[in-house]
């Protein structure tokens, strides 16, 4: 079995899971009502979950716990990636036909901002050996933004350090542009409860830090009592516990925190 050939298995197990649970809650949401994100810099990245320490009730101090997400700027700030891989430049770069064409394919997708053309091809790119065109779909994907997240969310799961950093990056961006804070959680959920890289889990977990209390606990108890990863699930629970100030033990527990522990945010005048 060759080196690619193991890489696309390795690349299609880690993703399966998320592919199709992003799929259906996207599909039942229907079309994302948010506007194409344009980028600028990459974010910073949020300081990660160091410890469990109780900080229930203690929401603004939640929110000083992780530094904000900048959101991408949006419009034509962004501008569009410079992929460079056209499939007529002549050079005797190893890769198949194929190879090269699925490159070209993601290159005029970007070129004619479509992003019919570009979904159409992330299914055939998470499966190709090459790590450098796989980058090329997460850049691609991550210019479209939040209606690009089922296919770009995947991606985090690949074998290629670099490839999972880009599309961590991409996603986090897309996400910080979500208003809605329900369906924000809820695709954060999907990703918990199907990554099993515990870089991209530490950084999503971070999600959760300053949102409603209620939201977030109901969020984790679903991953914590799901069929996850279980590097997920672990995340889920280190989480409750930041949340809540108490260790994970059961539903009725985390229900039973909700009815006498939670304090909803007060309401801004």
């Amino acid at each position: 079995m060759t080196t690619r050939t193991k890489t696309s298995i390795a690349v299609c197990i880690a993703a399966a899971a998320l592919v199709a649970g992003l799929a259906v809650f996207f599909a039942r949401r229907g079309e994302p009502s948010g506007v194409d994100v344009k980028r600028g810099d990459s974010p910073s990245r949020a300081p990660r979950i160091a410890s469990a320490a109780p900080v229930r009730k203690a929401r603004a101090a939640n929110g000083a716990a992780a530094a904000p997400r900048r959101a991408a700027p949006i419009g034509a700030a962004r501008p569009k990636p410079q992929l460079n891989f056209a499939a007529d430049d002549g050079e005797d770069d190893g890769r198949t036909p194929q190879e090269r064409a699925l490159a070209a394919r993601i290159e005029k997708a970007l070129d004619d901002e479509s992003l019919e053309a570009a979904v159409a091809c992330a299914g055939e790119a998470l499966k190709c050996g090459v790590a450098e065109i796989r980058r090329s779909m997460v850049e691609t994907l991550g210019w479209f933004g939040e209606k690009a997240l089922p296919e770009l969310a995947p991606f985090m799961a690949d074998a290629d350090e670099d490839v999972r950093t880009s599309a961590l990056d991409e996603w986090t961006m897309a996400l910080a542009n979500i208003e809605d804070e329900g369906y924000k959680i809820r695709v954060v959920e999907l990703a918990m409860g199907a990554l099993n890289s515990e870089d991209a889990l530490e950084d999503i977990a971070n999600e959760y830090i300053g949102v409603d209390e209620k939201l977030a606990v109901e969020s984790l108890a679903r991953i914590i009592a799901g069929d996850g990863t279980k590097e997920g699930i672990a995340k889920a629970k280190e989480t409750y516990e930041f949340v809540t100030g108490e260790e994970w033990t059961d539903a009725e527990a985390a229900a039973r925190w909700v009815a006498e522990e939670y304090s909803p945010p007060e309401e801004e005048p």
